[in-house]
């Protein structure tokens, strides 16, 4: 199946995350930016600020006004607190499409490739098990690698697949790899497995607020069978 079969049979919600991002507005402009203009078409992104106080949600709602794209479907959300990675991401899920297949969570300093999103959803629908998936994403170098998947056990001990490596002294990272948890800077998940296994139906736990959520996600897929 290529990219543009795709296109025509797939609903995907894109929910970017945004908190007083005024001291990286460049950087979060253009992650915005990149999400805005993915090589899909039926998508939606769904802009969810918590609370800033520091004007980046007035900055990101202008920007997102000028630049959004005819064809892109845009929802602005401004929590009146701030709920973390966790409460945050669930407010966007809540209000994401209702025929939305696939759900993506991003931070809003990832920048993404224009058919990250296209790649990502294709392997998901090669196989009805995979719940969850993320691609390879690099720190700001574009040479050094934040995370290809990762894992994580019972003890809480975690590593990510050639953390911190550069890409030509680990060469198999370009290898597809079933992984405990699918990271959550740029995670795809699939509407049904989420809803399958998580309480409420709703990805994270607000409680965990910033941390633990992709690891949490990625575990109660995984031991219910399905993969990431």
């Amino acid at each position: 199946m290529n990219y543009h079969e795709i296109d025509n049979v797939v609903k995907t919600s894109v929910i970017w995350l945004n908190y007083n991002s005024m001291g990286f507005i460049d950087i979060a402009l253009r992650s915005l930016d990149s999400f805005l203009n993915l090589d899909f078409d039926d998508y939606e992104l769904i802009v969810v600020d918590n609370a800033s106080t520091d004007g980046s949600f007035e900055r990101v709602r202008r920007f997102v006004e000028e630049r959004r794209p005819s064809n892109v479907r845009v929802k602005v959300i401004r929590n009146d607190r701030n709920l973390g990675y966790a409460g945050g991401m669930n407010v966007g899920w809540e209000a994401r499409d209702p025929d939305s297949r696939y759900v993506a969570f991003v931070n809003n300093d990832l920048i993404a490739t224009p058919q990250s999103l296209t790649k990502l959803i294709e392997h998901m629908e090669g196989d009805e098990k995979i719940a969850a998936t993320s691609g390879l994403i690099h720190y700001g170098d574009g040479k050094t690698i934040y995370s290809a998947g990762g894992w994580v056990n019972e003890l809480w001990i975690a590593d990510g697949i050639c953390h911190g490596a550069l890409d030509q002294s680990c060469t198999d990272v370009v290898k597809e790899y079933y992984v405990t948890y699918a990271d959550g800077a740029y995670m795809v998940t699939r509407v049904s497995s989420v809803r399958q296994v998580m309480p409420h139906g709703r990805p994270f736990i607000d409680s965990a607020f910033l941390f633990f959520d992709d690891y949490v996600l990625g575990l109660a897929l995984w031991n219910r069978g399905i993969q990431g």
